[in-house]
């Protein structure tokens, strides 16, 4: 008995040193296959590359001890097991939006845990200063809080030359001059029809705005991607403005659909990213977007995109209509979005997410 009581410990002491000796970065996900999972690809790779060994992707850490342990998405950390996770781990977690005014139980369960639930963090990643001010006013700590924006690949996400533009359209149906707006979003209730529209998502400013549009019917299209958009399909044959609805599999076969666009319209009421800005500005696309999340920090409006208040379709639509109007507008914008979004590449996200964990190595 004594004997096998000495082993165990010997065990658990030699498990204890090998997890000192063998300390690593480990970045935390879900297991879908869309942007939460391709985020994590490129910040491990670029984390790996900066510390020179590999960074392991896991949807359960919490066997894990005296690791660096950082959860891209948050969602496992709010709602798993948490109390398991040893404490000898260094943490960290991305935050990438959330308003407290959000009926959505998941959202309005997370805010109910602040500040509490990050108090074991060493640190905090925000992507913009909205949702920086309001982690600060639930009592996270100033000093966890560390600004990284979202990325984007800018390797695959590039403008289109005029004939695979012309190819895209085509393979859309999507007619030669027309001018095509983008909305690339899950903007309905669950993963059905969506009839019920999510209000942070602003489906409603969105329909309104291309209400208020002076731009010919006969000249505009919409083109839609994500799962349950069927609020704003309704909306659009209301309306009397075509629209096209292409369903992707991958994250990746997003490129196209940029590549066949005009212009990018984003009717959030709240937002980190989106994701939409720096992908559009990568593939040559001028956006429109009300001042949430990162365009808030990002846009100079008529200098690199066109931004108007929450829920001010009026402006919104404005803006959209001057693009149409202005082609010189649309080109300034259009080339001044790739200056900015060359800041964006996922390199220089991964080289903040390294200088944040770095001093723990």
């Amino acid at each position: 008995m004594i004997k096998e009581t000495w082993w165990q410990l010997a065990n658990l002491l030699a498990n204890e040193w090998k997890g000192r000796r063998q300390r690593q970065v480990h970045f935390v996900t879900d297991s879908a296959n869309w942007s939460f999972k391709w985020d994590a690809h490129y910040i491990a790779t670029g984390l790996g590359q900066r510390l020179k060994d590999e960074v392991p992707i896991l949807t359960t850490p919490w066997h894990l001890r005296h690791q660096v342990i950082l959860f891209g998405n948050r969602y496992p950390w709010f709602f798993g097991p948490r109390q398991r996770l040893h404490r000898s781990n260094t943490l960290f977690l991305t935050w990438f939006h959330g308003d407290p005014a959000d009926p959505d139980a998941n959202m309005q369960a997370m805010f109910r845990q602040l500040p509490k639930a990050l108090d074991p963090m060493a640190g905090v990643v925000v992507t913009c200063q909205i949702s920086r001010d309001i982690l600060l006013g639930c009592g996270v700590a100033a000093e966890k809080l560390i600004t990284i924006p979202l990325g984007v690949d800018l390797q695959r996400f590039r403008p289109p030359t005029a004939e695979e533009k012309k190819r895209h359209r085509a393979d859309m149906e999507i007619p030669d001059g027309v001018f095509c707006i983008g909305s690339f979003q899950k903007d309905g209730t669950g993963w059905g029809e969506g009839l019920t529209p999510k209000p942070v998502k602003g489906p409603d400013i969105f329909l309104e705005t291309l209400a208020r549009l002076t731009i010919p019917r006969n000249r505009l299209m919409v083109l839609l991607t994500g799962p349950a958009r069927g609020y704003v399909k309704q909306g659009l044959e209301r309306l009397g403005i075509p629209w096209r609805h292409r369903f992707v599999d991958d994250y990746l076969d997003m490129v196209p659909c940029y590549q066949a666009l005009d212009a990018y319209l984003i009717s959030s009421r709240a937002e980190g990213g989106p994701k939409a800005l720096p992908e559009s500005w990568a593939c040559g696309v001028p956006v429109v977007s009300t001042r949430v999340g990162m365009p808030a920090d990002l846009i100079q409006t008529g200098t690199n995109g066109l931004m108007a208040a929450i829920e001010d379709s009026h402006a919104l639509a404005k803006a959209l209509d001057s693009l149409f109007f202005q082609p010189e507008l649309h080109q300034k914008l259009r080339l001044e979005g790739l200056n900015t979004v060359a800041q964006l590449d996922w390199t220089c996200v991964a080289e903040g997410y390294f200088h944040m964990i770095n001093k723990y190595f």
